[in-house]
């Protein structure tokens, strides 16, 4: 295992508007590489002797995602390796692997912006990985129009993800009663949980929600305007505008696998990157520490 030194992140939304241009926000791709020099600075303050540096669903589908990749490399000397998919959702499996038992068929699922990935896995070893475009970024760009949310924007959100889910996901084979999530959207519906249900504070770390528990929060999200979602204890008021969408996603798979519990994994892609990037180096970084970084 490794020690956390210091964890920093940001919130750019380099794929902003990518759904509908096919191409990444000058603005926010400047803004991304500005966060991504200063990421750099801390891990070097720290004496990181590695670094390694992975994007997924958004410079997966730019139209300029290559020329972001040569301004990373260009200006900061950071080398972004653009992942597959399954490699994605390969590293959220080995951080779970690490944290969780996986004794039972068990959906592992990890939603950012643009995608979501799914894996299903029984006792540990994996059957098959979906990655579908069910980010909450993305979605809520496609169907959320109206403040508070219309009835016909939140049919619209829903008829869109179970089509997605119903055209692209299968079934497993086994019943999966656990799911396993980590992202946004997860961390955050489990703080606003832990903060209405026993008003807590505090790591969401393997916190264990009923799927009747995460649909009430959906409720919530969805009964609320955004400048009341704003002010909800345990969400963050640069996600309050996403986290429906999100959460709705989520929901919604839990109820198409008939899944029972969710278990929060706060430490997700990121960690799985770390126990890679240690794996690799055999436990021998000349002792210098590793740094991982996710666009």
């Amino acid at each position: 295992m490794y020690r956390v030194l210091d964890d920093e992140r940001e919130q750019t939304r380099l794929g902003f508007r990518l759904d509908q241009t096919g191409r990444l926000d000058d603005a926010n791709a400047e803004a991304t590489l500005d966060a991504l020099r200063r990421m750099k600075a801390i891990a070097a303050d720290l004496g990181a002797g590695a670094l390694r540096t992975i994007a997924t669903a958004a410079l997966r589908e730019a139209e300029n995602g290559p020329q972001f990749v040569d301004l990373a490399r260009e200006r900061i000397g950071l080398e972004i390796e653009v992942i597959s998919p399954e490699e994605e959702a390969e590293l959220a499996l080995r951080s779970v692997r690490q944290h969780f038992g996986l004794d039972r068929p068990t959906a592992i699922v990890d939603i950012g912006g643009g995608s979501m990935e799914v894996v299903f896995t029984t006792a540990g070893s994996i059957d098959r990985i979906h990655s579908l475009p069910l980010g909450a970024v993305r979605l809520t760009e496609r169907f959320v129009h109206s403040d508070p949310v219309s009835e016909s924007d939140w049919r619209a959100l829903r008829a869109g993800i179970d089509r997605e889910l119903k055209d692209t996901l299968r079934k497993p084979v086994s019943a999966t009663s656990d799911m396993i999530g980590s992202g946004g959207t997860f961390t955050t519906v489990a703080r606003m949980a832990m903060r209405d249900r026993r008003g807590e504070r505090g790591p969401v770390q393997g916190y264990s929600m009923s799927r009747a528990e995460f649909e009430h929060q959906v409720r919530r999200l969805r009964e609320a305007p955004l400048a009341q979602r704003r002010n909800i204890p345990g969400l963050s008021p640069n996600r309050a505008d996403i986290i429906l969408a999100g959460a709705t996603t989520v929901s919604l798979l839990a109820r198409r696998l008939d899944v029972e519990r969710i278990l929060i994994n706060d430490l997700g892609v990121r960690d799985g990157l770390l126990l890679d990037m240690i794996s690799r180096e055999s436990g021998d970084a000349g002792g210098q520490a590793p740094w991982a970084g996710n666009v």
